[in-house]
């Protein structure tokens, strides 16, 4: 009875009202610079997951203002969509369940034949986005709503040539996409030029799209389906889809996660389902996962600077699951860390649990040297080694594995995989094991 009034009473909350769009408060600077140095300190802690809650998403998700879903509703209804099934399955999912999130990436108008999203209508969508009727929390769970956009390119038949120029990004932090928004096709970027413009400004957060799609060059306009390196790209463009709620595109997915890291970017992997209906926020299965402390008692800016910190930091993962929970550490160097490379044997920690299907299957890979051009590899198994495997079968497994050197030696970072026995899978972000130094 309890739980059922504590439903209703949630539901409640984030029930449909007619509010107009109102912009969060301006934070000032000294608060933001206090609350950074502050979240600074979580990078360095001694646990490498205080706290941890598990915080489930979606990184790509449209609304009406992209031109492919012209009778859809506003950005407004995707928020309120996820919000109202926010305590479902909060109280569905277990008290290790942080909260929610969806990040809005309508595409950017590049052509002038296509009514994409112009200016105008990403300031609605960064309002929209601050509605007080979806700045929910409660009990266990919060829920935060981000603004992006999608620079697309599609190389499909009955597109001339000069459409398939982006590639496919998602822009996120930005306060404009005016930059961006084409009018003319004289004036269209290259994918490089828009990426570099993007990644001028080191506070953006940028994501790499559709890598699961097969042949099309959907992250990058080069033979190797991928923008170049540069340190100033690798700083802002911290995510790559490895998966969008279909099984099919998962393993291609990984396979280009892998071609991402060997160009030397470090980014997570993450869900994305490219959804194109507002009533449908998050009902998939497969969700981006971010570890980290509670955002409960947090203002709306702060937890979305928490959530992009914990992004950043690579504590994430993907998965086909919206109930497994992963964490794991190397040296006590959680997931996502940049360390040098050990000159002792090592301690990996792991723990993997699920509540609704047994842990059929754990790996830990490595990421080798194997000579294949980028733009051959279609396969994990064509640049990766298993280092080492665990069966499990049960509902939780933790394990404490001791690794000789000789194991890391040929890698140039290490992730987990999980299997379960459902078949559905998972992929963390990795572990970066560099020659120099880490400060």
């Amino acid at each position: 009875m309890r739980q059922a009034a504590l439903l209703l009473w949630l539901l409640a909350g984030c029930a449909r009202s007619p509010l107009p769009e109102v912009a969060e408060t301006p934070v000032p600077t000294q608060q933001r610079a206090l609350f950074w140095a502050q979240l600074a300190t979580t990078a360095t802690a001694p646990e490498p997951f205080p706290e941890a809650l598990f915080y489930y998403g979606d990184t790509h998700f449209h609304s009406g203002f992209s031109g492919d879903n012209p009778h859809d509703q506003e950005p407004l209804q995707a928020y309120r969509s996820a919000c109202e099934r926010t305590p479902q399955l909060a109280l569905r999912y277990g008290p290790r369940l942080g909260g929610f999130f969806l990040f809005l990436s309508d595409h950017i108008t590049y052509i002038k034949t296509r009514a994409d999203m112009d200016e105008s209508r990403f300031q609605i969508m960064r309002r929209q986005a601050d509605d007080p009727s979806v700045d929910r929390s409660g009990p266990g769970f919060t829920f935060t709503a981000f603004a992006g956009a999608e620079l697309t390119g599609l190389g499909r038949a009955g597109h001339p040539e000069w459409d398939d120029k982006f590639g496919h990004l998602n822009l996120f932090l930005t306060d404009s996409v005016a930059d961006f928004v084409e009018n003319d096709v004289s004036s269209n970027w290259g994918g490089t030029q828009a990426m570099d413009k993007f990644s001028a400004n080191p506070e953006h957060l940028g994501q790499f799209n559709h890598p699961g799609y097969g042949n099309e060059p959907r992250t990058g306009d080069d033979a190797d389906h991928l923008y170049p390196y540069s340190p100033a790209r690798d700083r802002v463009f911290r995510l790559i889809e490895v998966n969008d709620d279909r099984p099919a595109h998962w393993e291609t997915g990984i396979a280009q996660y892998n071609v991402c890291l060997r160009q030397g970017y470090h980014v997570s992997p993450v869900v994305g389902t490219d959804i194109h209906n507002t009533k449908s926020g998050l009902t998939g299965q497969a969700r981006t996962v971010v570890v980290m402390p509670s955002t409960l008692g947090l203002t709306l800016w702060e937890r979305r600077a928490m959530l992009v910190h914990y992004l950043r930091l690579g504590r994430v993962f993907a998965t086909e699951s919206p109930t497994v929970e992963i964490t794991w550490s190397l040296n006590g160097y959680p997931m996502g860390s940049i360390m040098q490379r050990p000159q002792q044997p090592s301690s990996l920690q792991l723990s993997v649990s699920c509540n609704n299907s047994h842990v059929a299957r754990v790996e830990l890979v490595g990421g080798i040297d194997s000579q294949m051009p980028a733009a051959k590899i279609d396969q994990e198994s064509q640049c990766t080694a298993i280092l080492y495997r665990w069966e499990p079968q049960r509902a939780d497994f933790s394990s404490v594995q001791q690794l000789a050197n000789k194991d890391l030696d040929k890698c140039a970072y290490v992730y987990l995989k999980v299997t379960l026995a459902s078949g559905q899978r998972a992929v963390t972000a990795p572990i970066y094991l560099e020659s120099e130094p880490v400060k």
